[in-house]
């Protein structure tokens, strides 16, 4: 499970989104327009949260399609 506060987004989103029990894989599963519909945002903002979950789930896929990589070679 990835940690919402690990997202780079103004710490006052990041608060918002903790205290409405989102974690990444929720945002992403939900998607902009539900995320501002749930938290009452602009969808605008809701899509820089969205970008931001992707971009951190991200490098750590390839990180660890890396590891496994290594463990088969």
């Amino acid at each position: 499970m990835y940690l919402t506060f690990m997202l780079e987004i103004a710490d006052g989103l990041k608060d918002v989104l903790i205290h409405a029990d989102f974690t990444i894989e929720s945002i992403l599963e939900y998607g902009p327009n539900e995320i501002a519909s749930i938290i009452g945002i602009d969808p605008c903002v809701a899509e820089i949260i969205f970008n931001a979950a992707k971009k951190a789930v991200k490098p750590n896929v390839s990180t660890q399609k890396n590891l496994v990589d290594r463990r088969e070679g």
